[in-house]
């Protein structure tokens, strides 16, 4: 018994002091014409066929710290539109596919999350967060990468339903978005949107891999600085005279 119980302890200690890194795919179940309904069929088609392969994800967890982020697919660009002004002038309208670098850091005993945003010249973090109206932990098991994970079903703000699946034999609050407030790491998380499970975990993480946040970058809080992130947006999405952008 003496034997287990140490084997257990320098388990928990060896995963404490090692860089933990969690390989993810996620899948996306948004219907294209949720992002643009002014996209010709063509490009919705070759826009689809991208957003049906999963999409690589991967977190790093170090001293109670976070790093997340995906690996994004090459965009494309197609011509949707030519109209001719006069002789020398032609007016050419481009659409463009573009997955948007996602970058989420959760610094230790931090309640909030730092996610990276950039729109066109705008490049700043937006600190939020994140609240749920309710969170039943169930009796529910599934086994996720040989690890047996447990259930809890988190009611959105906006009454969405998220199914969580942590594993307990990882000492860790972490996992991926926001999802790092349960106790176990997150293997698994389903919402009406999107599906995001782990297929690799380990120790393999290097340091050079824990990007640290860019000082230079403004920090504007999401409740605090709404109106501003909003403006942003809107003046961002106001470029569309040559190209039109669908960004994920």
């Amino acid at each position: 018994m003496k034997y287990t119980l140490f084997i257990s302890l320098f388990f928990l200690n060896l995963i404490h002091a090692q860089n933990l890194k969690v390989e993810y795919e996620y899948v996306n179940k948004q219907n294209l014409n949720e992002y643009s309904s002014e996209s010709s069929s063509a490009f919705k088609n070759q826009a689809e066929e991208k957003l049906k392969k999963p999409q690589k994800q991967i977190l790093y967890f170090n001293e109670g710290n976070t790093f997340y982020k995906n690996i994004t697919a090459e965009g494309f660009v197609n011509e949707k539109e030519r109209k001719k002004v006069d002789e020398r002038t032609t007016n050419i309208t481009k659409e463009s596919f573009v997955i948007k670098p996602i970058k989420i850091f959760h610094k230790k005993n931090d309640p909030g999350f730092y996610q990276y945003q950039n729109f066109g010249d705008d490049e700043f973090y937006k600190y939020y967060t994140p609240k749920f109206s309710k969170v039943e932990y169930k009796d529910d098991v599934e086994q996720i990468e040989k690890y047996t994970c447990k259930l809890a079903e988190v009611t959105l703000d906006n009454g969405g339903l998220v199914k969580v699946w942590y594993a307990e034999e990882f000492p860790v609050s972490a996992g991926p978005y926001v999802y790092n407030s349960f106790p176990g790491l997150v293997l698994k998380v389903e919402s009406a949107n999107f599906i995001v499970y782990a297929t690799k975990i380990s120790n393999d993480g290097k340091a050079a891999d824990f990007e640290a946040m860019n000082p230079k970058l403004k920090v504007l809080d999401q409740e605090k600085d709404g109106d501003k992130i909003q403006e942003i947006m809107k003046n961002a999405s106001k470029v569309k005279e040559t190209h039109t952008d669908i960004r994920l």
